[in-house]
């Protein structure tokens, strides 16, 4: 599928909507959502995402931060409706505040004992700032997150300038 509209467009700012809508020029379907759709940062309530039409409607169930950047990565949750044939990795952004942030982390993630990729497995960031913590992660969530792909890659997008703590973790339970 390839992207022909979207309502309010992708990178939009001063977002207050709680609908967004991409259409696609063939119909689509949606595949495994709970698992392949996150957003950075975290939310609550996760987005639902619906078709309708030839395209489908993200419609935002949580109260949104003033002034963020906002990334829902739909993974390869849209595919084309005949074939099931994934659209690949789509982040739909925008902002609440006027401006948005664009700057990008990206990466690999290795597996220590076999130097092996490690795909599906969740990255997050933490500003290095005073407050903290090597165990920050488990009591707080990662601001800006992204997962890795089958090669190990991850890209992190949304991010503000500033200096990060990056973590790699897998969810064993």
């Amino acid at each position: 599928p390839v992207i022909t509209a979207i309502t309010p467009g992708n990178f939009a700012t001063n977002f207050t909507e709680k609908k967004s809508y991409i259409e696609f020029n063939e119909f689509v379907q949606i595949k495994d959502q709970n698992k392949e759709m996150f957003t950075s940062p975290a939310m609550k309530k996760m987005p639902l995402i619906a078709t309708r039409g030839k395209g489908i409607v993200i419609t935002i169930r949580d109260t949104l931060k003033e002034n963020t950047t906002y990334a829902i990565d739909l993974g390869s949750a849209i595919r084309d409706n005949n074939e099931g044939n994934p659209m690949g990795n789509y982040t739909y952004s925008f902002s609440t505040g006027e401006t948005i942030d664009t700057m990008e982390i990206s990466g690999t993630v290795l597996n220590a004992e076999d130097l092996e990729p490690v795909k599906g497995i969740m990255v997050g960031l933490y500003p290095a700032d005073s407050s903290f913590s090597d165990t920050l992660f488990t009591t707080t969530p990662m601001p800006r997150v992204s997962r890795t792909n089958g090669s190990g890659r991850f890209v992190i997008k949304g991010v503000k300038p500033g200096k990060y703590h990056a973590y790699a973790l897998k969810d064993a339970d």
